[in-house]
């Protein structure tokens, strides 16, 4: 091989442009093509989810145009002010809602006045509706509802009740666990002649397979009163096993799942901790009684403070929060989109929200209402779905189905609360 002359080669560069153009239109669309294949190869990531720099935070403006929520970045307050107009100019339309909610509500009622001759002041009792929530042909829509909570529980749904059992002296609005398909058996309760009872459960938390429920009782022996309360975490299964009444008698219950039950005995450090809380009161703090609570946004633990062993005083107990976050066996989904500070800044008057774990739907509970958005739409746009709320509703359970359990919740859910629908006593 033959080695150019410099000389030679130095006077081809002199005198003016390569023989052979370096970038031909060939070559250009060749590189053309190369982009748009790998730009049709990149894998679908949601936008509002993966963001660096500022052409990707202007991008996440575009489709998740919320003024006031938004993560506190550094590169925020360094935005150019006309890339935040035009984001806020352009109205994209937000990717349409696939997941459906079973959502279980709680609503509490003062008792009707005393009947002739009791001696007992009535009890305040609740009842329940569970609705499904769910995308039909494209649009949002409430496609059931009924009495009670159903719940989905491993591979089939069951069903809670409130029913109410009267004697001539005795009261009892009580819960009852029940296969969605099967009917619901009432119970009978034991009537003293010498004494008088009301009680009353209810209904706090329905996770898909923990339940946490506050027992409340009245009763009225001769001329002595009593009065007594407790807060217990059940499996649906020890729900359905049945019922602790008489608490006078101090009956031992072990019909519950303990805070060690979920954590281990190494949880013992923590509830000693508690127990030196400046809220802490006389009682003891053993983890056997305890809860599931709503706060604004998420579920939350809290422990039961009770009389100690061998107390005279009737059961009774006082809630602290517990400092550990609720394992996923007891809340399955329970994350938002987004702080709950900057929800109330979109939202002032939220009471509550929930975030679809595919992140394509937002509720807020608001103004006594169910507002569900698509993820990503602005606050001030009309919501896709209003549902009232009755006075005083609270929720107790919020159960997300996704792909293919979409269709076969919407299936069940309709037929087992259609059923529950006939079978309603009067």
């Amino acid at each position: 091989m033959n080695n150019p002359d410099p000389d030679d080669l130095h006077k081809k560069l002199e005198s003016g442009p390569l023989e052979q153009p370096g970038f031909t239109s060939k070559l250009q669309r060749d590189i053309e093509e190369a982009i748009e294949r790998k730009e049709r190869a990149k894998p679908k990531v949601k936008p509002v989810l993966c963001f660096a720099g500022v052409g990707a935070i202007a991008a996440a403006v575009l489709l998740f145009p919320w003024s006031t929520i938004h993560t506190q970045s550094a590169a925020a307050p360094a935005m150019d002010a006309s890339v935040m107009t035009a984001g806020a100019s352009i109205s994209l339309s937000p990717a349409p809602i696939s997941t459906a909610l079973l959502i279980g509500l709680r609503t509490e009622h003062d008792p009707n006045s005393s009947e002739v001759g009791s001696t007992l002041k009535p009890m305040r009792y609740s009842t329940y509706r569970t609705m499904l929530i769910a995308p039909v042909r494209g649009q949002l829509q409430k496609t059931s509802e009924g009495t009670g909570i159903l719940m989905p529980y491993k591979q089939n749904f069951w069903k809670i009740d409130s029913l109410v059992h009267k004697t001539k002296t005795d009261e009892f609005h009580y819960l009852s666990a029940h296969l969605a398909d099967q009917p619901v058996k009432p119970e009978k309760f034991p009537d003293q002649a010498d004494v008088q009872l009301n009680h009353v459960e209810t209904l706090l938390f329905a996770g898909n397979q923990y339940v946490s429920i506050a027992e409340s009782e009245q009763a009225w022996r001769g001329n002595a009163p009593y009065q007594a309360d407790r807060i217990w975490v059940r499996t649906l299964p020890q729900l359905k096993e049945g019922h602790t009444v008489q608490f006078y008698n101090k009956p031992l219950d072990k019909n519950h799942v303990s805070i060690n039950d979920l954590y281990g005995t190494n949880i013992s450090s923590v509830l000693t901790r508690v127990s030196n809380g400046p809220t802490a009161m006389l009682g003891e703090i053993t983890g056997q009684s305890w809860t599931v609570q709503r706060e604004p946004g998420r579920w939350v633990g809290k422990v039961a403070e009770t009389p100690r062993v061998g107390a005279k005083t009737p059961d009774s107990y006082v809630l602290h929060d517990f400092p550990l976050e609720l394992p996923d066996k007891v809340v399955n989904h329970d994350d938002l989109c987004c702080s709950w500070s900057g929800i109330q800044s979109s939202w002032p008057q939220a009471t509550d929200t929930l975030t679809s774990p595919m992140n394509d739907m937002i509720v807020i509970f608001e103004d006594g209402k169910l507002k569900f958005y698509p993820y990503g739409q602005a606050p001030g746009n009309t919501p896709q779905l209003v549902l009232d709320l009755q006075p005083g509703e609270q929720l107790v359970m919020a159960q997300w189905a996704t792909d293919h359990y979409v269709q076969e919740w919407i299936d069940k859910v309709g037929r087992y609360l259609s059923v529950n629908k006939m079978n309603e006593h009067p």
